[in-house]
């Protein structure tokens, strides 16, 4: 004679394998100002690969300013996303 088990069906699912998710900032990674990329575990150490980042301008940056005022004092229209190539290249031109 065949043994039949009874299972009580519940409303409950058995096979819930998740665990609630909790966000962990750190470790991560940090872009370094030389595109470097570097994992960091703690807000200390993510500071002292950064630095500072506002005291130092880049050599791009400060031809980018120079190349900006002296499009303005010729009067050319610039663009905020122009290029430093097309700056260049607008300032070079000679005006007719």
């Amino acid at each position: 004679m065949p043994i039949h088990a009874k299972f009580e069906m519940k409303n409950v699912n058995m096979r819930n394998f998740t665990a609630p998710y909790s966000y962990h900032e750190y470790p991560k990674w940090v872009d370094l100002p030389d595109g470097s990329r570097i994992i960091v575990n703690n807000e200390e150490e993510e500071f002292a690969a950064i630095g500072d980042g506002e005291t130092e301008m880049t050599v791009d940056s400060i031809e980018r300013d120079a190349l900006l005022t002296r499009a303005k004092e010729l009067g050319i229209k610039t663009h905020h996303r122009m290029s430093n190539e097309t700056l260049q290249r607008l300032i070079s031109y000679p005006k007719t």
